[in-house]
């Protein structure tokens, strides 16, 4: 069984790029700890502990940035992205303090972050994917329109376990129900090698009974899931799921849309509606979601089995940590 807790290992969205300017500063709370992310002017990203070591302020509420540091509003103690002490206005030397910075990487326009709940850095096998290069499909991220802030969907503060995110990549027979599709997709294969969860779904036409659409997955941790569409409208999506603390979630969707020849740079407004209709997509999943209770042992259908069974296995190695309080219910079964 699953030792569900808010604090799984791995990389989570933080935000999107966009949204901390050069010189920008932005309070954020995620795995129950304060922090604070802050953009110098030559663009550079750095997310740390958001209370200065002086008097506790937060850095988030006031917090400017100077020669490439974040100034505390309180006493102008400065700390640059390495989290030290860089500056003290009043004194001639700085102290040898420290603040806890973390691992961040910017892809696609979204901010990533890596959690250990032990502290540790990043591993070796445990890289963050890639939407275009860890496909075997065609096309390039050039030949997408940037999903920000047309084609994105932000719910912050759901009070949702990512774990019910993550068991989409296994469950094939819902989109008929939730979602409206007109067949029963068909998982036709996956693979869990490593921290990695890869399948393949098929869409079938009404008419032919035949896919005609094809889902391929790429799954790293409860957090994330990229996924790209084969077939007559190729978007890829990139959904996330990240703890806030042990109550809630902030959950993202991310659309990359083609890029249309006789509109490269502006997105048309056929697909600005598309996107605008993902809010109620994601609302269908979600509703289901906030109300869900998580169970271990589940009365599986014969299509469930293989695919949840793998998926939950392969699962266990994201939660190092205790089993702890989560917002989704857990129970052993019904």
């Amino acid at each position: 069984m699953l030792k569900l807790s808010m604090k799984p290992t791995g990389w989570f969205q933080i935000g999107w790029s966009a949204q901390i300017a050069p010189g920008g500063v932005v309070p954020m709370r995620y795995f129950g700890a304060d922090m604070v992310a802050f953009r110098d002017q030559a663009g550079d990203l750095a997310v740390m502990d958001a209370h200065c070591k002086h008097l506790g302020a937060h850095l988030g509420y006031g917090g400017k940035v100077k020669h490439g540091c974040v100034v505390c509003p309180y006493h102008g103690w400065m700390w640059d992205k390495d989290g030290r002490n860089a500056q003290i206005p009043y004194q001639d030397k700085p102290t040898g303090a420290r603040l806890r910075t973390r691992h961040v990487i910017e892809r696609h326009g979204l901010i990533f972050m890596w959690h250990d709940p032990a502290g540790g850095p990043p591993r070796e096998g445990w890289e963050l994917p890639d939407l275009f290069a860890d496909f075997d499909l065609p096309g390039s991220e050039a030949d997408y329109y940037p999903c920000y802030p047309q084609a994105v969907v932000d719910k912050p503060s759901e009070p949702i376990h990512p774990q019910l995110i993550q068991e989409n990549a296994a469950d094939s027979m819902h989109f008929r129900f939730t979602h409206g599709a007109p067949e029963d997709p068909e998982l036709l294969w996956f693979e869990t090698p490593g921290t990695r969860w890869r399948s393949r779904m098929g869409f079938k036409s009404a008419k032919t009974k035949q896919v005609a659409m094809t889902l391929h997955t790429l799954n790293m941790g409860p957090g994330l899931s990229f996924a790209a569409f084969e077939g007559r409208n190729p978007y890829r999506l990139i959904l996330t799921a990240t703890p806030v603390d042990d109550a809630l979630s902030d959950l993202r969707v991310s659309y990359f849309l083609p890029r249309e020849p006789a509109s490269p740079d502006v997105m048309p407004q056929a697909k600005r509606e598309f996107a605008n209709h993902t809010i109620e997509l994601f609302e269908e999943d979600a509703r289901i979601w906030r109300h869900q209770v998580f169970v271990q042992r589940p009365v599986f259908a014969k299509q469930d089995i293989a695919g949840y069974m793998a998926l939950r296995k392969w699962s266990e190695q994201f939660y190092e940590a205790p089993e702890g309080t989560t917002p989704t219910r857990a129970v052993v079964e019904l």
